[in-house]
């Protein structure tokens, strides 16, 4: 049979203690340093070390042996190989005969990342393993009254029934759901267990404990207390329903299974929104955000690749969605192709930007290398408790609303509500006003323009983000890039995260600078006739999908061409327009030489 929490084992020969003096000699060294030494044993510490290391060594030494501070130094094996050693340095008393001395700990770099991964590997065959039984689980921090009852989803996620003092769960469980004398008794015998941190104790108790209206669940709740490795005393435990009010003797999994979407194993639409209204109501202020997700074109991907595929498709999403809210919040599944996030505690627009940006960007590179070309987007509206909304209805309705925004505005997007630009649209006739209007992007580029100069200055960063995501719209551009060329580095300011890897240093190449028009601007409208004519330039844009560009070297001088602004297509659009070309140039130079004075004074 497998044994599912079998630990690995590791060869840890090359953890080791030395002894030095503070010539750097060899007092002693245990058995296991001659996996570094071998038989050809050198008396003098450092000529182990790596010479380009030796100084930061020798410098570590004395300020290191009081604190017990670690370096990582390079150590010479007998093999002839340098491996990275994490070193920790501690005072080891003075010598009359070898004067100061100092005890060397090392360990081999590689063993410390092997049993991290292991570690990572049981943790996660742990978290596995908790949400396949799908029990109701608690734990008790004696010491800082920290109470907690939950339940595991698939391993990524927690449902939490309770989280806060012992003593305020158990005066709301005998109020809230009206128990008789027996039944506080035991609820009274099962606190007091907890309290006094009790080893392998079992207590029945009745009470609602999936806080279900309506219903008493008389439950067996099994719990051993341990200790930390800060010395702290924890009881954990779980709890298994025996009865219920409302079916009689029932099985624990099938309550839980309730609460289920079949197809993604998301929480069902009844369950994720009874959370989220109890976890509004029952924490006024707290910061709540949801967002909902729809899978774009859901009903010709059903019908062009059958529903099989279309289901697979639901279940990769779902994934997703899991893996990009994490310990964050919870996900469920409210329609058909739509999807519904909880997160909490994400007091900016920043955070919701990484976690909505990471859906959006996985979602489409799904398929990515499949031979049949097939293209997955999502839209996605979000909205915040209690910024945005003071009542869960109204925050549904703000997100349904800046969700089918993101529908018109073509997709494949995500769209965090502000109430300055979408207020008018969410509460008015249906129309996307003001600086959302399809026609004033089409036809008032010009007022975006002075828009950007008139605001982006004094703005915040998340207005900033608004004015960037506007100009990506306006002008059908999906990457907004700046290259510092006096730094070699590369700032993206919208679009994937993930293309940060070029640093700008193929514009050295290939002559690609005299490309250049004496206004300072240069422009690609197919990335394929560069293959020859530029051919870096060709591989690191091909490499991300980039097929039309508009650059400016920010100032308008090519003489001293040091800082570029790049704008990018994904897909193939008509020529770029003359008037487009000379705004983009006037936002990238207004943009780019904030931005980048800014970076400066930081």
């Amino acid at each position: 049979m497998v044994d599912l929490f079998k630990t690995e084992t590791v060869n840890d020969t090359v953890n080791s203690d030395i002894l030095i003096d503070e010539t750097m000699s060899i007092v002693t060294a245990d058995e296991n340093f001659e996996a570094i030494s071998g038989n050809n044993a050198l008396f003098i510490y450092t000529r182990y070390i790596h010479p380009d290391d030796v100084s930061r060594f020798t410098e570590a030494l004395k300020d290191y042996a009081e604190s017990g501070k670690y370096i990582v130094v390079r150590m010479l094996y007998q093999t002839g190989e340098y491996h990275w050693m994490l070193t920790r340095i501690t005072d080891g008393g003075v010598s009359e005969t070898r004067g100061h001395m100092y005890d060397i700990n090392i360990m081999d770099a590689a063993l410390i990342t092997t049993q991290i991964d292991n570690l990572n590997s049981q943790i996660e065959r742990y978290s596995s393993y908790l949400g396949m039984c799908e029990n109701v689980l608690f734990s008790y921090d004696i010491l800082n009254d920290d109470f907690n009852i939950f339940m595991t989803s698939d391993g990524h996620q927690t449902l939490s029934f309770y989280h806060g003092t012992l003593n305020a769960w158990e005066e709301d469980k005998i109020k809230t759901d009206a128990l008789g004398l027996n039944e506080v008794k035991e609820l009274d015998g099962f606190c007091k267990a907890l309290a006094n941190g009790e080893k392998l104790f079992k207590r029945e108790i009745t009470i609602n404990i999936l806080n279900k209206p309506g219903r008493l669940d008389k439950c067996l709740a099994r719990g051993n207390t341990i200790v930390d490795a800060y010395g702290n005393r924890i009881v954990i435990g779980t709890i298994i329903i025996l009865e219920s009010s409302d079916n009689h003797v029932v099985e624990e999994l099938n309550i839980i299974s309730d609460m289920k979407d079949p197809g993604t194993d998301l929480l069902n639409k009844r369950a994720i929104t009874d959370y989220v209204r109890k976890l509004i109501d029952s924490q006024p202020g707290h910061t709540v955000t949801i967002a909902i997700i729809d899978i774009d074109d859901f009903k010709t991907i059903n019908d062009t690749y059958g529903h099989m595929f279309g289901d697979e498709v639901l279940c990769k999403v779902a994934d997703i969605l899991r893996d990009a809210v994490g310990s964050r919040g919870l996900c469920g599944r409210i329609g058909g192709d739509e999807m519904f996030i909880i997160m909490e505690g994400l007091n900016d627009n920043e955070g919701i930007r990484n976690v909505l940006r990471t859906i959006r960007n996985n979602t489409k590179w799904l398929y990515h290398d499949d031979p049949r070309n097939i293209k997955i987007t999502c839209s996605i509206g979000s909205a915040t408790y209690p910024n945005d909304a003071k009542r869960y209805d109204e925050l549904f309705k703000i997100a349904d609303k800046v969700l089918y925004l993101a529908k018109e505005k073509g997709k494949d997007r995500y769209i965090i509500y502000h109430e300055d630009i979408h207020r008018e649209y969410v509460y008015g006739m249906g129309r996307i006003v003001d600086l959302n209007d399809k026609v004033f992007y089409k036809y008032h580029k010009m007022e975006i323009v002075n828009t950007i100069i008139r605001e982006y200055k004094e703005a915040d960063d998340a207005r900033r983000k608004e004015l960037i995501d506007i100009v990506a719209v306006a002008f059908n551009i999906n990457t907004i890039a700046i290259y510092d060329r006096t730094e070699l580095t590369k700032h993206i300011l919208y679009g994937d995260q993930r293309m940060t890897d070029d640093d700008g240093s193929f514009f050295k190449e290939d002559n690609y600078i005299p490309n250049f028009r004496e206004d300072g601007i240069f422009v690609i409208d197919n990335i394929n006739f560069f293959e020859t004519k530029a051919p870096a330039v060709y591989k690191v844009y091909s490499e991300y999908g980039i097929v039309q560009a508009v650059q400016y070297i920010i100032g308008g001088d090519i003489k001293k061409n040091n800082n570029i602004i790049s704008y990018g297509r994904f897909k193939l659009d008509k020529k770029w327009a003359e008037s487009d070309m000379n705004f983009l140039a006037i936002i990238g130079d207004y943009i780019g030489r904030i931005f980048l004075k800014e970076r400066k004074h930081d």
